[in-house]
């Protein structure tokens, strides 16, 4: 995924019509405050250029007589103009600023939905930094298209188009000599377009490279001091940065050249002017208004030009970005299929020849079948590797076999409604995931449905009210990110009292005490019991010894089902269970 986004970077079209005008319909919802943006820049195109005339008007007609009365009217005059301009600019800086915000705040949502749409598998393949940089800086920058681009760019096109109809208007001749300059304005504009885009396209791509390092390394920051890799990693880092680094320097150098060639060409400009308009000042073809016009008219009209190179390639970037996230919005590859099955589960799980892979080359799952009654509890065991877990994913839809088929009271998961399968199944990891916030929030997940009184009785049943009880704030205790302010052991419990409150029909443990010490698991066995009471169970267990009441065990090997029975059954057969059995035993003394 990180490989297609660079790709998109270098190929980001400036001028894609199909892609703007997707760009635009973002705004429709906002449709009275856009057209009330676009009429506040073409009057500001109009009331700019109007101060030279009034200025022009009142050297040549009131100073040039000494008409103190008519040169007092005409400055109120002109404050009036400021004033009336200072406002029009203020609506429609507000209003472009306004719109950009209000666009991408849908359009963010828009993402994270989507993104909470996608299968497991997506996540596996894509960097969770490019993912960050996908839901906020592209989006960010998705905003400068209405605030610093469609709009603006317009009025300034429109406010050039003027200013030179009035310069004509006003001197045909003078105009010719002032804007000789343009075909070099032009291809300098036209390099620093091209230069600064290639700057900005690998500026966004080295940004991408840094979220998915930094995010990645700052999760895994235990790992890089344990094995002691800090200077390893900070070279990586420093190199990654200094790709930034130089990246935002060739932008910077772009801007160093241009701008200071624009000031020389606008400068060339008012030295033509002034050199011609000074010869015909002397025969009276060029008053002096004329020619302090044409210096405020000149003024004006590079500073849009100065500006537009600079817009276009801030529109650019907005286009490139809004390209990868349409790119990710459209793409629907990895959006989970629903069903329309809807029912309460009563708790009957089948597996029918299953076959499934990652990849297409390695089968992980191979022709696995087995049935669970309502009620009953079913050990899943074997090496690392053997597939354990994902056996589990498919019953949850996290990831979808290719052969066979899983049923949950006799119909295929595909058929079920997502929200309404999900709904009644807990899952319980041994890598407990704690978000920011308080016990309460984790525990009932924000769901309205699940009273306080529901989540006391079930944390009092767990064993985990007294340690709560016991934090600062109790309930309201925060965890901080990922629960790093809870032990392993409390995260567990708490984790457990998530899957009680809930109350589900299916219950997956997937080596939920692998993790916690002696004392602590023994108040999590005690735990499960209660939590399985009355439950369909799968239990994937790491510690043999806690799954020897399942109603049967799986033993799987490579993907395949190489034993099952009862504990007393396999041990009494002497097969790859009672090794396994052996092995552990001995490992523990």
């Amino acid at each position: 995924m990180s490989t297609s986004s660079e790709t998109t970077d270098k190929t980001g079209a400036a001028f894609d019509l199909k892609l703007l005008k997707r760009i635009i319909l973002l705004a429709k919802p906002y449709k009275k405050f856009g057209i009330t943006a676009i009429f506040t820049t073409v009057l500001l195109a109009v009331l700019m250029p109007l101060q030279p005339i009034l200025i022009r008007f009142s050297l040549d007609n009131y100073i040039a007589v000494g008409d103190l009365q008519g040169l007092t009217n005409m400055i109120m005059l002109l404050i009036g103009l400021l004033l009336l301009q200072t406002l029009v600019m203020f609506v429609n800086t507000y209003l472009t600023n306004w719109l950009g915000q209000e666009v991408i705040n849908a359009l963010r949502l828009r993402v994270f939905n989507h993104l909470t749409s996608l299968k497991v598998k997506y996540y596996d393949k894509t960097p969770i930094g490019t993912m960050v940089t996908r839901s906020v800086s592209d989006i960010e920058t998705v905003a400068n298209i209405f605030s610093q681009g469609i709009i603006t760019i317009s009025g300034d096109f429109l406010q050039l188009f003027v200013i030179t109809f009035l310069m004509f208007y006003t001197n045909w001749k003078l105009t010719f000599i002032c804007l000789a300059v343009l075909p070099f304005l032009f291809y300098a504009s036209n390099q620093f377009r091209k230069g600064v885009k290639l700057a900005f396209q690998q500026v966004r791509t080295q940004i991408s490279r840094l979220n998915s390092f930094v995010q990645e390394h700052i999760t895994g920051m235990s790992v890089v001091q344990i094995f002691n890799r800090e200077d390893v990693e900070y070279q990586k880092f420093k190199e990654i940065n200094r790709l930034h680094l130089e990246a935002n320097k060739k932008s910077i150098f772009h801007y160093a050249i241009f701008f200071p060639i624009v000031e020389i060409i606008t400068a060339t400009s008012i030295g033509l002017m002034v050199w011609y308009g000074s010869r015909n000042a002397l025969n009276g073809s060029v008053t002096p208004g004329v020619m302090v016009s044409f210096i405020l008219y000149l003024n004006m009209f590079f500073r849009p030009i100065r500006m537009i190179a600079d817009r276009f390639n801030t529109m650019q970037m907005g286009m490139v970005a809004s390209e990868r996230i349409f790119a990710l919005i459209d793409d629907e590859s990895y959006i989970e299929k629903n069903g329309q099955h809807h029912a309460e589960i009563k708790g009957h799980v089948e597996f029918k020849n299953i076959r499934f892979s990652y990849n297409a080359d390695e089968e992980i799952i191979r022709d696995v079948s087995f049935s669970l009654e309502p009620g009953k509890t079913l050990a899943i065991v074997g090496a690392t590797g053997s597939g354990k877990s994902t056996l589990v994913n498919l019953l949850t839809k996290f990831y979808e076999y290719e052969e066979g088929e899983v049923l949950v009271d006799g119909v295929d998961v595909r058929d079920w409604d997502l929200a309404s399968l999900r709904s009644q199944v807990a899952f319980v990891l041994q890598d407990v995931f704690l978000f920011s916030g308080s016990v309460s929030d984790n525990i009932r997940l924000m769901n309205d449905r699940i009273p306080e009184e529901t989540m006391l009785n079930a944390a009092k049943q767990i064993g985990a009210h007294d340690f709560i009880s016991k934090l600062d704030q109790g309930y309201e205790y925060d965890v901080m990110e990922r629960g790093s302010s809870l032990s392993v052991g409390q995260r567990q419990l708490v984790s457990f009292v998530r899957a009680l409150a809930f109350d589900p029909k299916v219950l997956i443990l997937d080596e939920a005490t692998s993790s916690v010490d002696s004392e602590t698991e023994q108040l999590i066995q005690t735990a499960i019991s209660k939590l399985m009471h009355g439950r369909t169970s799968i239990v994937i267990a790491h510690r043999l010894s806690t799954i020897r009441n399942a109603d049967e065990i799986l033993v799987l090997n490579k993907g395949k089902v190489s034993e099952r029975g009862s504990h007393d059954q396999l041990v009494e057969k002497g097969g790859e269970y009672f090794k396994l059995l052996q092995n552990q035993q001995f490992a523990e003394v």
